[in-house]
């Protein structure tokens, strides 16, 4: 007779050793090591989208748009940055970090919200976008206080690139 199995074990994800970037590893030993406060850190603005293929989705955002991936500590999740926005790739499910609710509803992909990145030059990383094969929903730049247009990322999240015009503001820290 066989060993009964923990019928959990389909459910567990493998163990999947994280390899961070080493200024990212140096500041969290850093923090530890000196006990800092979590209020003594800066906020960071953060942006979660959950996709279809994350792999696909990492490289949509770190090769055409710039972000670095700070780490992706199971295969089902990534931490990427771009400046001082923090972007959060997950894909939806029912394992931990999935989101599913009580009742079993899952997160999709898409929907209207999204990321705002400013460029210094919109006409260009248009141009540079659309020989990628980048989907475009609105590639003609238009605005007021700012030229815009709306792209859609390999799991149909929008991304809205910007680019100020004359008396465009800012808040400075």
């Amino acid at each position: 007779m066989l060993p009964e199995r923990d019928p959990l074990d389909r459910l567990r994800l493998p163990i999947v050793p994280i390899e961070p970037r080493p200024e990212f590893a140096e500041g969290l030993l850093r923090r530890l090591s000196t006990r800092e406060s979590p209020r003594a850190r800066r906020e960071t603005p953060t942006i979660r989208y959950f996709v279809d293929d994350l792999d696909t989705a990492v490289a949509f955002y770190r090769d055409r748009l710039g972000f670095e991936e700070e780490l992706r500590p199971s295969p089902v999740f990534s931490m990427l940055y771009r400046g001082d926005l923090r972007l959060l790739l997950s894909v939806p499910g029912a394992h931990q970090g999935g989101h599913a609710l009580p009742d079993g509803t899952i997160p999709m992909p898409g929907g209207w919200n999204r990321i705002l990145i400013q460029v210094s030059d919109l006409d260009e990383v248009i141009e540079n976008l659309r020989r990628g094969g980048v989907h475009f929903l609105d590639d003609v730049p238009r605005g007021v206080g700012v030229r815009q247009v709306l792209l859609e990322d390999p799991s149909g999240n929008p991304v809205e690139l910007f680019e100020p015009s004359v008396g465009y503001y800012e808040r400075t820290r």
